[in-house]
């Protein structure tokens, strides 16, 4: 399947402090599976995620990872919890991840729902 991108939306009942316990290895398998951890940059790629623990502890929206890169995981402001996978461009590689973050989720007894391509900006152009 081919789309631009993959949307986890969580049940209403799960709130940010929810995430985590799993929110480390969720982060690092999105890093590993999009190939994106930085050579040299280990460092920066602890900072965001203490950054985004930091916030997800005080029940906030983090911030994810929404650098230039061939796919970013953005929370996107929003009454209920939720966030997407966006790929620069439409390919499978999009579906196979959010398929196994979702999994991940799962196994971290998150309830959610998946969608794909419900970017706003896009719904004009079907």
């Amino acid at each position: 399947m081919n789309v631009r991108s993959g949307h986890i939306k969580f049940d209403r009942r799960v709130k940010y402090g929810d995430l985590v316990p799993i929110y480390t290895e969720l982060y690092h398998r999105f890093l590993e599976e999009t190939n994106q951890y930085p050579e040299e940059e280990s460092e920066f790629v602890d900072v965001v995620l203490q950054k985004n623990l930091k916030d997800l502890k005080e029940n906030r929206k983090p911030e994810g990872f929404n650098r230039a890169g061939n796919m970013r995981m953005v929370f996107p402001i929003s009454e209920q919890v939720e966030f997407y996978l966006y790929g620069a461009a439409r390919s499978s590689e999009v579906a196979r991840v959010t398929e196994s973050m979702s999994r991940l989720l799962k196994k971290g007894g998150l309830k959610h729902e998946v969608a794909w391509d419900r970017m706003t900006l896009y719904e004009g152009r079907r």
